[in-house]
């Protein structure tokens, strides 16, 4: 078992988006499939740039606010209690956020 709280939780930069901190909640390695389990907390201006996964899947679970990706190329936003799975190949980014928007990612690879 691996109980963890957001207090605890290491903060480090995002991957695209160095500006972003993530709150790891389950690291690489924990478990099988998932590369990582953050937490993000997001607000006016922050973005990440478009890329893409070969061999990933990114879920992104809005728990606060608003989000607004861009998915190859047709505008999502994310808002509070919903979900966006973002595919192997498929070109996304983060084009902003709404002031406090909160978020949990999952990386898994296929």
């Amino acid at each position: 078992m691996k109980l963890v709280s957001l207090d605890e939780a290491l903060s480090i930069p995002g991957t695209h988006s160095p500006q972003l901190k993530k709150q790891v909640l389950v690291e690489k390695g924990t478990l099988p499939h998932i590369t990582t389990l953050s937490h993000v907390e997001l607000n006016p201006g922050d973005t990440a740039v478009s890329h893409e996964h070969d061999d990933a899947y990114e879920v992104f679970f809005a728990l606060k606010g608003r989000i607004d990706f861009v998915v190859d190329g047709d505008p999502v936003p994310l808002v509070e209690g919903s979900c966006l799975v973002v595919e192997p190949g498929e070109v996304h980014s983060i084009k902003d956020a709404a002031k406090g928007s909160r978020m949990l990612y999952f990386l898994l690879v296929k």
